[in-house]
This record gives C-alpha cells, structure tokens and sequence, in this order.
C-alpha cells in the first residue's frame, strides 16, 4: 500500500500541489465523539525542497492514489538531512471548524443538519449528510459551537450523535454502513477496557423557580456504587424537553465507558460506525473508533466498539 502526501502551495496567487511518496511513519485515527479525523506523517525526499512550510495552505493523505484524509495544516515543518529533507506534518480535517466557531445565540427554526451548521458556519470543504428531517426550533446557547448546535440537532431529530465519515462529511445516521469482515485477517491483539471517570449516576435541571423537577439516573452507576450528581440552570437548548436534556448528560457522561477492540495487520478502510464482523468480541457491533499505525515495520490498524447508548444505538430507535 503506498501512501502518499500532497501539499498544496500558494505562491504569488497560484496553487500547486507538491507530492511525497516515500512514508516514513505515520497515524491515522478518526472515532465518536471527536468533531475530526486527525493524521500525522513523517515523509522523505531525495534533493533539496522546492516549497517552504509557510507556503502550505491544504494537506491531502491518499492509500494507492485513493484521498483517505484532507485538511488544514496545523503543524508542518520541513528539515534538510543528508541529501534529502524530511516533511513532518499534522493535520485535522476541516470539520473540526465546526467546534472552533461559535454560532449566534438565537433560535433557529425549520431547520435540517445542512442548513443549521451552513448557517453559521462557511467552509466549502465541510459537507452535510442530506437530506435529514426539518426540525421546527434548535435553541443555540451564548459561547457555544456549532457542533454543539448539531449535537443537539441531531439527538432531537433522531436520538442519534453526529460523526465524521469520509475525510469532511457529517453524518446523523450509519444508513450507508458497510460490514467489514476481519476473519481471515492476522488479527494480533484483542482488548476490552473500562474507565469510568467521568460517568454520571444523577442529574437534575432548575425550572423558572428554585425547583428541580426534572430528573434522570444511570443504573450502571448505581451498580459500580458511583455516586457523582450533578445540578443544571434550565438550558434553554433544551426546552422543549428538559427529559431529553438530561438523558443526553447521563448519555455523554457515559461515552466509551466500556469498550472492545482488536488490532490487525493492514487496513480496510474502515469508516465510523461500519459494523464488525468475525473479529472476536467485537464481532457483530457498530466500530466508533480506528486508528491505523504505518511504519517500516508495517500497517496495523485498531478498530474499537464503545458499549454506550450512542456507539452501539440501532437505527430508527430514540
């Protein structure tokens, strides 16, 4: 598999695309819950570079001439050696400009996922899954983002949480999920995990008065003996059910606090939410994180299910 990377340059008004085939290392990883895929690489080339880092607008990562990331350079730097140079880079997809800009606070009625986010945010590299349900008001609190607006698109149209499939595109629903079969694959570790730091057993929001009527609580807590309990203002985001509210709390709180996972030899492309099939424990469960390693020694990806109501929810269910 011959992965390569392609900068693009602007220089007096014109871009051009360097590429760089001879990969040194690198790591792809992309999961639930995080607003963008993140790749980091070192690249190597003979002669000297005909490019500087400041000139770099876009980096672009392709697996047998085939995009697989595309984003903003958050950190290049380029440094001669010997007779060549070394290109060191890290890059996140443009969608996490979705958690880096803040939306106006006001409601925002008939809305889809598309025109929420397009609303506040313009960046021609992000695109939407569509079309999704009209949804009549999505309340957008002071000194939030707008993935937090998506967010909460997304749990009142659906039950669902966003994620990223593909390099930019934001997805409510798995509807176009692959099954990815690993049982003839060289499978080299398998594991399960729990952390249960920030798990919450009870939370409860204000009314207009100085009440608290509203209410949820986690069992699992309950059953691990975990007592963290946690008193909310009355979000207006929320307002058309404070139920729903907390129960997406307790629901955040209790994100990839189970897992399992296996680690194989190469890489399948896999995409969030995609369901696994004969790898084990994982076997027959929605993949909601995958990090891929590639080094002299080989590519080994990692494919992670959260045992969690948003990892593993079922379509069409709230």
């Amino acid at each position: 598999m011959l992965f390569s990377l392609q900068l693009f340059i602007r220089r007096d008004g014109r871009t051009f695309v360097e590429i760089l085939d001879n990969c040194l290392e690198f790591s792809f990883e992309k999961a639930l819950y995080v607003p963008y895929n993140e790749f980091r690489g070192v690249f190597y080339e003979d002669g000297a570079p005909t490019f500087t880092a400041g000139e770099i607008i876009k980096v672009m990562v392709t697996a047998d001439a085939v995009p697989f990331h595309e984003g903003m350079p958050d950190e290049v730097s380029v440094e001669r050696r010997g007779s060549g140079y070394r290109v060191r880079v890290k890059s996140r997809s443009y969608t996490l400009l979705l958690a880096q800009n803040q939306p106006y606070p006001r409601i925002n009625t008939n809305v889809t996922l598309r025109s929420l986010c397009e609303a506040n945010l313009t960046c021609s590299e992000i695109s939407y899954e569509n079309p999704t349900p009209t949804v009549g008001n999505i309340y957008v609190n002071e000194g939030s983002t707008v993935w937090e607006a998506a967010v909460a698109y997304c749990i009142k149209a659906s039950g669902n949480y966003p994620f990223i499939r593909g390099s930019n595109i934001v997805r409510m629903t798995a509807s176009n999920a692959a099954v990815i079969d690993y049982s003839g694959e060289n499978i080299t570790a398998q594991t399960c995990s729990v952390a249960t730091g920030a798990l919450l057993s009870d939370v409860y929001m204000k009314e207009l008065g100085d009440t608290y009527p509203f209410e949820a609580h986690d069992t699992s807590a309950a059953d691990m003996k975990i007592v963290r309990a946690r008193y909310y203002p009355l979000d207006m985001q929320w307002l058309y059910d404070p139920q729903v509210g907390l129960q997406h709390k307790l629901d955040y709180s209790n994100k990839a606090v189970r897992t399992v996972g296996m680690t194989y030899e190469g890489w399948k492309s896999e995409e969030l939410m995609d369901i696994a099939s004969g790898g084990g424990d994982i076997s027959g469960k929605r993949i909601n994180r995958i990090r891929t390693v590639g080094s002299k020694r080989g590519v080994f990806t990692t494919v992670t299910a959260y045992i969690d109501r948003y990892g593993q929810r079922q379509e069409g269910t709230k």
